[in-house]
């Protein structure tokens, strides 16, 4: 099986999220594809399969888990597909199936990297966090009940993988996950993750729920950040919001989107690439 290693969020290699890509033959199993996940060692490793029904069915894993959806390989997976099947064009679009689901992303090349816009749909806000649930979730993130911006409320968006949107408006640097409870606490608002985000300046970070892997960039939890702050009146629809993400890993990473006029959210991200090799089993 040949893959590639591909640099997302960034123009350049060697920034922005890591991620692998391997392509597919049809008869992988999920423990196989885990196990050459956990191998790689990225935040996340996907995995294309042969075009079919008008889609290339992809899947995405974390060094633990499957996920159903995640926003930085789905730019990666569609800049790859432009470089292998597309040369031809400097613009197109890839569809990629995840389960059910079609996500279409426009794909440019500019010669040198690759830029890609996601449709990521309509968001679904899951859950308004009661006041009174705040300390727990503060606690199990180092944060005190002081360090939440005002007029922020905590609540759990989607655009395919729900986030707990933790707005704060202390310095980042003092956030990590404490408790190793935090899957548990999150869960019975429907959350799969939390993401902190300082309301000043759209600083963001996330982490696996154990705490011992932190995202250098997120895709799927800016999707949910940029339709939170379109619904909470503290952006406009239509207009580019900027991200920033990965400064505390070492990976500095840009991060753009929108709400269109229907409510859609489009996430922006560039893509770079950096090494290809071969499966040797």
């Amino acid at each position: 099986m040949q893959y590639y290693h591909l640099d997302v969020f960034s123009k350049t290699p060697l920034c922005g999220n890591g991620l692998t890509v391997v392509l597919a033959p049809s008869s992988l199993n999920e423990e196989f594809m885990l196990k050459i996940a956990q191998e790689f060692k990225q935040y996340e490793t996907a995995f294309i399969f042969a075009y079919e029904n008008g889609a290339y069915p992809v899947r995405i894993f974390t060094i633990q888990e499957e996920l159903a959806f995640a926003g930085h390989p789905i730019l990666g997976m569609a800049a790859l597909l432009h470089h292998l099947h597309y040369t031809e064009q400097t613009t197109c679009t890839i569809p990629l199936r995840m389960g059910e689901r079609v996500v279409n992303v426009v794909s440019e090349d500019t010669g040198d990297h690759f830029i890609e816009v996601m449709d990521q749909g309509l968001p679904q806000f899951v859950a308004t966090l009661p006041p009174e649930q705040y300390k727990e979730v503060c606690t199990a993130m180092n944060l005190q009940i002081e360090d939440l911006s005002e007029g922020y409320p905590l609540q759990v968006v989607s655009t395919g993988l729900p986030y707990l949107l933790l707005p704060v408006t202390c310095d980042l640097s003092k956030v990590c996950v404490v408790s190793k409870e935090l899957g548990k606490l999150i869960a019975p608002f429907g959350a799969k993750f939390v993401y902190v985000f300082n309301t000043q300046t759209l600083e963001c970070r996330t982490w696996d729920n154990s705490g011992l892997y932190e995202d250098s960039a997120t895709g799927s939890a800016a999707g949910p950040l940029i339709a939170y702050l379109v619904h909470q009146g503290k952006q406009r629809a239509g207009e580019i919001i900027s991200l920033k993400q990965g400064k505390f890993v070492g990976r500095p990473s840009h991060i753009q989107g929108r709400v269109d006029t229907q409510g859609h959210v489009w996430v922006y991200g560039e893509v770079a690439f950096f090494a290809s090799g071969e499966c040797m089993i």
